[in-house]
This record gives C-alpha cells, sequence and structure tokens, in this order.
C-alpha cells in the first residue's frame, strides 16, 4: 500500500520510489538514432551479450512487460502452473500471473533459500530482495535452480535491484544450469522515465517470448540507452560508492529518533527499511505534512523510505522525523 496525499504549502516530497536520487550523465542522443534501428539492435546484442555473460538477452519495455510476458508464455507452454513467490515481492509478479490464470502462493524467502518449497512449478525470488535486501548467494541459487529444472520447472530471479550492491550476476550461470533473469535500467541509473529491462534466460525463453512481447515494443532510443548503461563501467563504480554513503544518512536520520530503541534499519540501495512498532503511525504523520513514503501491511509491516535528492529535501525529511 502506497500513501499518497496532496502536500502542503511546500508541495509533495514524494520518496515513496525506488530510483537513486542522482541520475547518470548521459551524452546528446544523436538524431541518426531515430533512423538506424537495426545497425543499433545489433550492437545491442553483441553488447548484451558481453555484459550479462549469457546466451540470450531480449530487451522489455520495463519490468512489468518482462513479467506479464512470462506469465502469458508460460500460459501458453504448460497451461495453469503453481507459482510460489518469496514474500515479500514486487507486487506485479502476483498481479500479472493470476491474471494468466497461474496459482499463485506467498512464502517467505527464508525458507525457499533453506530448500523447504512447496510443491510448484515456478518459484521467482528477488535478488536482492525488495524492500527488505536480503541478498541470496549464487551458491544458494544453483542448487534451487536445478532442482527446479530437473521437475520440468523454473526458477526466476529479479535482479532489478542487483546493481547497487556490486554482487555478480547470476546470468553468468545460466547455460549451466538454467534459470531466468529480470534486471532493469532505471533504479541504479536514476532515470525513471527509462522504461527499458532485460530478459536474461535460454535462448529458447527468449526466442518465445519476443512473441508475445512484440519485435517492435522497443525504440531506438531505448536501445541506444542501453548501450550507455552496458559503457558505464567507472561512473558505476561512484553510483555505488555514493549510494553506500547515502544510505548511512539516511539510516543515522530515522536513528536519532528518540523511539527509534532496537529497531534495525534495513538498506536497499536507494532506500532504507525498517519495521517499527510506530511505523504506520509514522508514515501517516509524514503523509500529513507532505512527505510520502511506502507503508507494507505485510506479516511485519515495514515502512520504505526512499533516499531525497538534493540537501534541501534531506532538510526537510529531518525536521519532519524530528517532529514525528
Amino acid at each position: 500500500m502506497s500513501i499518497e496525499v496532496a502536500g502542503g504549502r511546500l508541495g509533495k516530497l514524494d520518496l515513496s520510489g525506488s530510483v537513486a536520487p542522482q541520475p547518470m550523465p548521459l551524452p546528446d542522443m544523436p538524431a541518426t538514432v531515430w533512423a538506424n534501428p537495426n545497425v543499433l539492435r545489433s550492437r545491442f546484442h553483441k553488447e548484451a551479450l558481453r555484459f550479462f555473460d549469457c546466451e540470450a538477452v531480449l530487451p522489455v519495455t520495463g519490468i512489468e512487460s518482462g513479467i506479464s510476458g512470462l506469465a502469458r508464455l508460460f500460459q501458453t507452454w504448460y497451461g495453469s502452473m503453481r507459482v510460489v513467490l518469496a514474500e515479500p515481492s514486487f507486487d506485479q509478479w502476483d498481479k500479472r500471473f493470476r491474471r494468466a490464470s497461474h496459482v499463485v502462493l506467498d512464502w517467505p524467502a527464508e525458507l525457499i533459500l533453506e530448500g523447504e518449497i512447496p510443491d510448484c512449478d515456478v518459484v521467482v525470488l528477488g535478488r536482492p530482495v525488495n524492500p527488505t535486501g536480503q541478498m541470496s548467494t549464487l551458491t544458494q541459487i544453483q542448487p534451487l535452480a536445478q532442482r527446479l529444472r530437473e521437475q520440468g520447472g523454473w526458477l526466476i530471479l529479479d535482479e532489478a535491484y542487483l546493481d547497487w550492491t556490486g554482487e555478480s550476476s547470476y546470468t553468468g550461470h545460466i547455460k549451466e544450469c538454467p534459470a531466468i533473469v529480470l534486471r532493469s535500467v532505471a533504479p541504479f541509473l536514476g532515470l525513471a522515465g527509462a522504461n527499458l529491462a532485460f530478459v536474461c534466460a535460454p535462448q529458447a525463453v527468449c526466442t518465445a517470448l519476443l512473441n508475445e512481447v512484440g519485435t517492435q515494443a522497443v525504440s531506438s532510443p531505448q536501445w541506444w540507452l542501453a548501450l550507455q548503461y552496458f559503457a558505464a563501467t567507472d561512473w558505476r563504480q561512484q553510483q555505488i560508492g555514493l549510494l553506500k554513503a547515502q544510505l548511512q544518512r539516511l539510516s543515522q536520520l530515522w536513528q536519532q529518533h528518540s523511539e527509534w530503541g532496537d529497531t534495525e534499519c534495513k538498506l536497499g540501495g536507494y532506500f532504507v527499511c525498517f519495521a517499527h512498532p510506530k511505523g504506520e503511525q509514522w508514515a501517516a504523520k509524514l503523509e500529513a505534512m507532505g512527505i510520502l513514503v511506502r507503508y507494507y501491511p505485510i506479516e511485519e509491516p515495514m515502512v520504505r523510505c526512499g533516499l531525497p535528492r538534493n540537501e534541501n529535501e534531506w532538510l526537510r525529511l529531518a525536521d519532519a522525523i524530528a517532529a514525528l
């Protein structure tokens, strides 16, 4: 549930999202980009295979497009499947798979990583988990992927928030131990309008998924943006360091609250997340002050607060937390 209201005289400060506050600087896009989609497409596939180190990569117009395409593809291939979502998870996994007539079951991520999984055909696991930041290792993932494939099922890894961690992606292991991995551009690059994501999977999956999402789904400027993303090696390291410093600052800001107690502040790359007895009350009070955070009414209710974008926003948030 996202708490949204109009702000007061200062306007609304939206910290409910999950995108880096500082965007990657982009060069001016050449006008020729619009006229040469085939050239860009060819360059993309070459660079994508190198960047992700896997046999096939399919660009899609955002994570939701990839999720919807996979849900429809599985319905076409297998009919209704039993899908286990590691909780908490992005709500579109539940919505899109149910819409495609699959049976969806929420299951704790901890139990999945321990191998305690109910009978199912598909397991969807965030890496890291949003919003808790829980990170699974490649050695934990490989046996799970192997087990599901031996049963004729699939492991799907949502790695939309992986970039900030600096951890290795599972994409390099798809050939030896098949799974499906989704990656995203917008969160790490700080480009909320960059409606671009990637499905990394065995060639047969990407080929079939292309029929679901369409051959014209991705535009020439998106091919161009993908190439900027792949090439940003030095900036990537700078962004990781900057995000970690900002997360520490945001965590300390909340921990200075007089009623914080022993609450643990979990870092999610572009936000902090915590469970507190007054979490819902605090979220509502921030809402009344025109500051939007995200409240999760799950088994252990949590509040997620995103990173401010500038010093004025930092000061406004600090004053609001002090006034809770």
